[in-house]
């Protein structure tokens, strides 16, 4: 079995292993630098042998065979030097290493006879020295091979096996003694080879193997770059692509070259996914996705912002109309129902441009005022399309005015708090009062609480603000009769943030206040941002005995479910409803609906923004009873608690 595995191995070592191209390869290389040498050791070696000889042979075999012997060296060193193997062609390179083999043969062949026949002239030194010949030059020759064991082990075959036979048979006990001595270094040689060449394969192996790794390495690194820049759950590409992709268009922009960024925004996204659960809300962002793809094509950037935003950068739009047609045909396919695991779903979706350079030469710039016209359009054009203009920017300063002032500001002594009664129309009476904010900021004047609290709520001051109002409201009560009720606004920030509502109750103990007292007023932008945690806040405000109202009901996409789930002690109906009781049917309807719905469940109904005579009767016929409004009072610093009177009470 061992035997057969040695011979096995033998036979293996004398091949030229094309089963393995990349040991072909090195195979290639290495001897491209060791061939040249061996053909001027032989050539050296020859000269030599021939000097020692001269006069003693013949000149055909000390002059004329080593001028032959020599050009063949020659002309073969320099065709090596010369030569310029492709070793990336496999082909080529195991071609190469036959002729080699060949080549092998046929030199050691001529040399061996050369010398061997130089061995019948001249005395004992002569000859000792076409031994020393044969054994040296064959053995720098093996070498020079070495990486290639199938020529040189038909060298060590040739040579060495004349060389034993020859020297074996002479009859001379040292000719014989140094073929003996000859036999066993071949076999060392054989070994050697055998052994270097495995560690020499081994080698190439390992490299071949690391190479592959790294190719491997390189493969998964470009994998997970290409992973990074696409959004995992739509396929599209990510934040971090799009804004890579921004930056590299606009700093390669060409003069009077125009392109446009669009923000998309889905309105209604957020009860979706409370309603249905997100899987749905997932296969509702996978849809709108393929939405938009299908109208911009392959070929237009589409990225998942985050959330339920879109982003496309859209080359070759100068002309606005084209634009916002394009708008609105995409705002108009994403208004379409959506067929979610049976259940059909619909939502709607604003949008907004920012053009380049019209509006902003810098990808920032793009972006902030592509979000600028979606704000826009989320606020006074929910489901369309906005183009930003000139008018956005005066906006924009605006706000960013705004923003400075409020950081500058010493809100302590700035805010205040002016407060509007809610009448029972029923008895006349007061039955609370609603804590509105006031700001008279000493560099911009007095500023609606309707322009600076989006710009607080934008800029994360907005909490401040609150805690700095609570405090004034905590103050104000303390003058008041002790059962008077008085609701303050939460933004949507407060009501997310745990610690917010903690300090909230921990000031009402503080101040001795009875929280019954207080209604938190909160809108459903609150529970479109967090839910969960809007819920935590109300039942943490409910458990410690404040009430919840529900502030501009109606107006949102799934208020009815939150009335349901949370337990709102006050509904607000939003003025946008009372505004055209007077001439709209639909509205009178949508009204008495909620009013009945309020006293079903035992709530309360305020009925918000009451200006005239009309909205009023036309609300008591339809059983309204809480009613608030510039009708009965104007929003005043001092507290008033009169009764209505004569002109606004019914008659």
């Amino acid at each position: 079995m061992a035997a057969g595995s040695f011979w096995q191995g033998f036979a293996d070592t004398l091949k030229i292993r094309t089963d393995k191209p990349e040991l072909v390869r090195a195979q290639v290389s290495a001897l491209s630098r060791q061939i040249p040498v061996l053909y001027m050791l032989l050539l050296a070696n020859a000269v030599a042998l021939a000097y020692t000889h001269y006069g003693s042979a013949p000149d055909w075999m000390t002059i004329h065979s080593v001028i032959v012997l020599g050009a063949i060296c020659i002309f073969r060193a320099i065709a090596w030097d010369r030569a310029k193997v492709d070793v990336d062609n496999v082909e080529a390179c195991i071609r190469h290493l036959k002729r080699i083999r060949v080549l092998a043969v046929m030199i050691a062949v001529l040399f061996t006879a050369w010398a061997i026949t130089m061995f019948g002239y001249g005395d004992a030194f002569q000859r000792g020295h076409v031994a020393y010949f044969i054994s040296i030059t064959v053995v720098g020759c093996i070498f020079c091979l070495v990486n290639f064991p199938p020529a040189a082990m038909l060298v060590v075959a040739i040579v060495l096996g004349t060389f034993v036979v020859f020297f074996g048979s002479s009859g001379n006990e040292v000719y014989v003694a140094i073929a003996v001595n000859m036999a066993l270094v071949s076999v060392m040689i054989i070994q050697i080879i055998r052994s270097f060449y495995a560690n020499f394969s081994g080698l190439i192996e390992t490299q071949n193997d690391l190479e592959v790794q790294h190719k491997a390495m390189i493969e998964l690194s470009r994998q997970n770059e290409a992973l990074a820049l696409v959004d995992p759950l739509t396929g599209l590409s990510n934040r971090r692509a799009f804004f890579a992709v921004l930056e590299d268009t606009v700093n390669a922009a060409k003069e009077k070259e125009t392109f446009a960024v669009a923000m998309i925004d889905l309105d209604g996204f957020k009860p979706v996914n409370d309603v249905h659960g997100h899987p749905s809300g997932d296969e509702l962002l996978e849809q709108a996705g393929k939405r938009l793809r299908k109208i911009v094509g392959p070929d237009t950037l589409l990225a998942r912002l985050g959330g339920d935003e879109f982003g496309l950068l859209l080359k070759g739009y100068d002309d606005a109309l084209k634009l916002m047609a394009l708008g609105k045909k995409l705002c108009d396919d994403l208004n379409r129902p959506f067929m979610l695991n049976g259940v059909t779903v619909q939502v709607s979706a604003s949008l907004g441009f920012a053009t380049y350079p019209a509006v902003a030469r810098s990808p920032n710039g793009l972006f902030e005022r592509a979000d600028f016209a979606l704000y826009h359009a989320k606020k006074n054009a929910r489901g369309e399309a906005v183009l930003f203009a000139a008018h956005h920017e005066t906006l924009i300063r605006h706000d960013s005015q705004i923003e400075q002032a409020l950081r500058k500001a010493d809100l302590s002594s700035e805010l205040s708090l002016h407060y509007q009664p809610i009448f029972d129309i029923q008895s006349g009476e007061v039955s609370s009062l609603e804590a509105l904010a006031r700001w008279g900021s000493v560099l911009m004047g007095q500023v609606s609480p309707g322009t600076f609290f989006p710009v607080a709520e934008k800029t994360g001051q907005v909490s401040f603000l609150t805690r700095v109002l609570f405090e004034k409201l905590m103050v104000d009560m303390q003058d008041w009769p002790e059962k008077l009720p008085v609701s303050f606004n939460l933004s949507a920030r407060d009501i997310v943030l745990s610690d917010t509502v903690e300090w909230l109750i921990d000031e009402i103990k503080t101040h001795n206040i009875d929280p019954g007292r207080l209604t938190f007023e909160v809108t459903e932008t609150a529970f479109l941002r967090d839910f969960e945690a809007a819920r935590t806040s109300i039942r943490y405000l409910r458990e410690h005995g404040a009430r919840i109202a529900l502030d501009d009901f109606g107006i949102g996409y799934s208020s009815l479910r939150y009335v349901h789930e949370l337990e709102f002690d006050v509904l607000k109906v939003d003025r946008s409803f009372v505004a055209p009781l007077s001439h709209n049917e639909r509205s009178r309807r949508i009204v008495k609906t909620v009013i009945d719905m309020c006293q079903n469940l035992g709530i309360d109904c305020v009925l918000e923004g009451i200006e005239n005579e009309s909205q009023r009767d036309t609300l008591i016929t339809l059983g309204g009873r809480l009613m608030q409004g510039y009708f009965f009072a104007m929003p005043q610093r001092e507290v008033k608690l009169d009764a209505l009177g004569e002109g606004t009470k019914p008659s």
